[in-house]
């Protein structure tokens, strides 16, 4: 009677763990195949803030990337400035017609994604080139929020500070 019983426990066991096993694999799956969109949301935003002699910003493909009441956020001078996507990349488009801007890109450099259910954190430390690709003219943090809706990705939020004087991003902030 006991080896039945060890037998029965040992099954169950062994089933039991076969199970989250399973479990595991379909999560690395549906996280992987999420981790793939919410990259390709945000290098939707990154790939299409360039300026050079072929190509100018996509700001449609840009603000399609955010849902329609997202927030964008940046430091500047010891104060934060809010805009909804609309008015940022409109005045972007402005600034950028307006002046002589040979060359532009910002990309990512390095990143790093978070992801519960629906919600999505994405942080990227971020390069721009500024015409000249010889040194950064900018370097700093963005922080995403994302979600999902309708089965795709899309930015609730960013939020952003460039390196000035002190405040360096350290070498291993990813870590």
């Amino acid at each position: 009677m006991r080896n039945i019983l060890a037998i029965i426990i040992v099954s169950l066991i062994s089933l039991s763990c076969k199970n989250e096993i399973k479990n595991k694999e379909e999560n690395l799956k549906i996280n992987s195949k999420d981790e793939a969109e919410i990259l390709n949301t945000i290098n939707n935003v990154y790939n299409n803030i360039v300026v050079d002699s072929n190509k100018k910003p996509d700001y449609k493909t840009i603000k399609e990337q955010f849902i329609e009441h997202a927030c964008l956020g940046f430091i500047s001078k010891d104060s934060l400035t809010l805009k909804n996507p609309i008015d940022y990349f409109d005045n972007m488009e402005s600034m950028l017609s307006e002046n002589k801007v040979e060359y532009l890109k910002e990309w990512e450099i390095q990143g790093k994604t978070r992801l519960f259910g629906n919600i999505a954190q994405r942080t990227s430390l971020y390069g721009v080139h500024f015409n000249t690709t010889d040194s950064l003219a900018e370097k700093g943090i963005i922080n995403f929020q994302l979600v999902k809706t309708k089965n795709e990705w899309k930015i609730l939020s960013m939020i952003w500070e460039s390196e000035k004087g002190d405040l360096l991003v350290p070498d291993n902030y990813f870590e």
